[in-house]
């Protein structure tokens, strides 16, 4: 049989007639079980709608608590509600026909204006876009003055939220507004849009209220033996309680201002039924003051079904811990602990070729061994010392054998937040003892992971196409290079980048034991040759760990680094190299030779360079940033001098002699050039710190060669903060005509409005504290809302994007191979390869 394919699907309103067609049960006892524990008929939990004890059957479908999918039921009001999600659309409605004879009023363009807008409202994610849309057309509409079909005055119609309407300030109330929608004709609905045959309007104005199953809106048995009903079922037997008493008190003929206010109240829970976060309406709450979880609420966000229960799911054959670092670990493997190891499984598919194999696994009784078996009817038993023979001489190709988890079983590693492809990989395992997950420094940077208390988890495939998909496309040998910059992501950092600093200087040697232990440590057990001391230098020794036919030239932070047929004859290996900011060298091996090389590579390297700086040793300490009183004068004459020019432009200003940039007023060119100007006592004091400071210095040959921190750093140790910035620009905000109260107002001092002249090894003064808190403070806030901002709108691409493909042509396309992209990224080339000569 040929599947048919889905052309088209198309949401609707249900009108009253199909809501009592779907339901099984007209419901109107506002309770749920008797004194015995038994559902109520024409109760919220009838057993026409579903069953959820065991022991029960469903009266609709004689189905029990597993098999019986539920039944709607429903509630017919005694006086008909607006619905609050469609409130906007009847305002809309309401606006665009007449008062009198219920036609549509619009001219051709302003219809085409309501079609879009309607299509809009209720369907876009962005809730700020769609305001203003919904903003924008009810200005259009209140332009109507008269009916061009009766002629009769149009007045004006008033909405607020979520569900109240006026007409010339008098109150609509709904059942008005369900006969003024009803009166609507068909062809003029289709002028706007909408389709009668799928949606009248006044079909939006509940008369009939669908309950969803039973099964939906469970209730619980709590240790005491009482019932907890779910949320929703709270909130309908609200909305059955009013309707009752509204009922009552019209049959009884009771005063119209009580009817009005029952009604009212009806209104309002039939909102927080549908939604309890609705602007406006105060929070329906337990007697716990807990707000209740109702329609929406369990529909929309990270905790709602569409994230929390089908995006993303609780999963087995996971687990989770700390990481630490092991630098005797390679990019490619993680230090699994060996209780989690022996807990976890991975399934051994049986053949006729590992049958023996598999009998092993099982017939084992310490680790490694199987914990189950699954026959080829699927039925799972568990391996114990009684059945472990008879499983074994049942054991046929087919079964599956689940077996412990072992050495270079392959695995997925993640950390969350998931923000990019290389926060899930797939890692070769090495087992362990400890407790904590082991992975490679190098490999914390495309997990943006350090080791303060970071939690990672782990995920072993099951299946055989997984592991395939985890081999093929995930491992970190392959994903050296960043598809977003072609640079790069596994690389050399701090230790490791000042360990290969001091083996490659010019003056670096060792004895020959020295150098044999070093390269004995990484499983090289050859010598450089020696030099005219019967030493061997350090550039040799790491010359080692190059292919003989290796050759490269290119620049470091320093000058030029040259290797030479394997043998590194100039330079020094830095961060430009082998680290963050550039990893040139690398790149280079990793296209020359390829994934397996890379990995071996970088573990070597790693070893070599962390026993070179283990025989070293390196230390930064307070004494680096000692302030002497050469840098006390000389910091005193940047000051001078970048405040002399500030006074100038100040000076400049107040002469009216100052001309204005393009674009600005005088007063924006004055603040703009002082920030300038004040910005760069810190570019000069690092000049000063270039020239006099040398590698002597810790903490500044750590900043120059990439390992650890910047000259900024050291500048605000030791020599001055600077202008501190906030939006951008010098503070100004805080008292009248002042930024804090030690100034005098309207003080042009550049110290009044946020420069720093202290250091932080000196101390600072309390206005230089707050001044710097200021922008301290600024950054943090900043940094928090752009991570919120650009989060939600990463999720919004990516789903935007998740079924656009590259076919073969090189062109984009979606998922029913429409065209997004003629050619990929307009150029066709991979980013990963970009940044890298190509192979000779």
């Amino acid at each position: 049989m040929q599947a048919e394919i889905i052309d088209s699907i198309k949401f609707t309103t249900l009108s009253p007639d199909t809501i009592k067609k779907m339901s099984v049960a007209k419901l109107i006892v506002a309770d749920t079980y008797n004194e015995d524990g038994y559902p109520i008929d024409g109760g919220l939990m009838d057993q026409r709608l579903g069953v959820i004890d065991p022991g029960l059957k469903c009266k609709t479908c004689g189905g029990r608590a597993k098999s019986c999918m539920g039944h709607f039921g429903h509630i017919e009001l005694v006086r008909p509600v607006i619905h609050p999600e469609f409130a906007r659309f009847i305002y809309m409605l309401l606006q665009s026909t007449c008062e009198k004879c219920n036609r549509v009023m619009l001219s051709k363009e302003l219809a085409d204006d309501v079609r879009s807008a309607l299509k809009e409202i209720n369907l876009n994610a962005d809730e700020q876009k769609e305001e203003l849309l919904f903003n924008d057309i009810v200005k259009k509409l209140k332009t109507l003055k008269k009916c061009p079909y009766c002629g009769s005055d149009q007045h004006k119609r008033k909405f607020e939220r979520p569900t109240f309407f006026y007409l010339n300030g008098e109150t609509l109330k709904p059942d008005t507004i369900r006969d003024w929608l009803a009166n609507i004709p068909d062809e003029d609905l289709v002028s706007i849009g909408i389709d009668p045959n799928a949606t009248r309007p006044e079909w939006l104005i509940l008369s009939v209220l669908l309950v969803p199953p039973v099964n939906v809106r469970p209730s619980i048995t709590l240790e005491s033996g009482e019932r907890s009903e779910d949320d929703l079922t709270h909130k309908l037997v609200e909305i059955m309680r009013i309707n009752e008493r509204l009922s009552q008190d019209i049959d009884a003929g009771a005063p119209q201002i009580i009817i009005d206010d029952l009604w009212e109240l009806l209104q309002y829970h039939v909102t927080t039924y549908f939604n309890n976060e609705t602007p406006g309406v105060p929070v329906a709450r337990h007697r716990s003051t807990k707000p209740l979880k109702t329609l929406a609420q369990r529909l929309k966000g990270k905790e709602g079904r569409l994230r929390y229960n089908l995006s993303g799911k609780r999963v087995n054959f996971s687990a989770r811990s700390v990481i630490s670092s092991d630098a005797s670990l390679t990019i490619n493997q993680v230090g699994v602990p060996m209780k989690i190891a022996s807990v976890m499984t991975i399934p051994l598919y049986v053949t006729k070729w590992n049958i023996e194999a598999a009998k092993k696994f099982i017939l084992n009784p310490d680790y490694p061994k199987a914990l189950n078996v699954i026959s080829k009817g699927g039925i799972r038993k568990r391996v114990t010392e009684t059945n472990r023979e008879d499983l074994v001489a049942s054991l046929e190709p087919g079964d599956v054998v689940e077996r412990q988890l072992m050495d270079n079983d392959l695995v997925l590693f993640n950390r969350q937040p998931t923000l990019h492809r290389l926060s899930i990989m797939a890692h070769r395992v090495k087992v362990m003892p400890g407790k904590t997950f082991r992975i490679q420094v190098s490999a914390a940077y495309p997990y943006n992971a350090d080791y303060d208390g970071d939690e990672m988890n782990l995920h072993v495939p099951q299946t055989l196409e997984a592991q395939a998909e985890a081999m093929y496309m995930m491992q970190p040998k392959n994903l050296m290079l960043s598809a977003r910059h072609g640079q790069p992501v596994f690389y050399a950092e701090e230790d490791e980048i000042a360990g290969a600093y001091f083996l490659t200087k010019g003056d670096t040697y060792y004895t020959k034991d020295e150098a044999a232990l070093m390269l004995a440590y990484i499983g090289i057990f050859d010598l450089p040759d020696e030099s005219e001391k019967g030493l061997y230098n350090g550039k040799d020794i790491i010359s080692m760990l190059f292919p003989k036919d290796f050759n490269f030239t290119g620049n470091n932070m320093k000058g030029q680094v040259i290797i030479k047929n394997g043998k590194l004859i100039e330079g020094i290996l830095d961060a430009r190299m082998i680290g963050e900011k550039g990893s040139t060298l690398i790149s280079k091996l990793f296209i020359d030779y390829g994934p397996d090389f890379i990995e071996r590579f970088i573990l070597n390297l790693t070893k070599i360079s962390l026993r070179a700086i283990y025989k070293r040793g390196l230390t930064v300490s307070v004494k680096d940033y000692i302030v002497s009183n050469e840098m006390i004068s000389e910091r005193d004459r940047i000051i001078k001098e970048v405040e002399d020019k500030a006074n100038k432009i100040t000076e400049e200003y107040n002469d009216r002699t100052l001309e204005s940039l393009p674009g600005y007023t005088r007063k924006q060119t004055m603040t703009t050039l002082l920030f300038a100007q004040l910005s760069e006592a810190r570019d000069i004091a690092g000049k000063y710190l270039n020239r006099t400071m040398n590698t002597t210095n810790n903490a500044f040959l750590l900043a120059s060669i990439g390992a650890r921190g910047s000259i900024m750093n050291v500048i605000q140790m030791s020599m001055l903060l600077g202008q501190q910035s906030v939006r951008g620009k010098r503070p100004s905000r805080g008292y009248s005509g002042r930024v804090l109260p030690y100034f005098r107002k309207n003080d042009k001092d550049p110290r009044a409005k946020g420069f720093v002249t202290s250091c932080f090894f000196e101390g600072l003064t309390p206005t230089d504290f707050f001044e710097h808190a200021m922008g301290a403070r600024d950054s943090a806030a900043t940094k928090s809302l752009v991570t919120a901002v650009s989060g939600y709108m990463y999720r919004r691409l990516v789903n935007a994007m998740m079924d656009f493909y590259i076919s073969e042509d090189k062109s984009v396309r979606g998922s029913g191979m429409e065209l997004i992209q003629p050619l990929y990224g307009g150029d066709g080339i991979d980013p990963m390869y970009v940044n890298v000569e190509p192979s000779k």
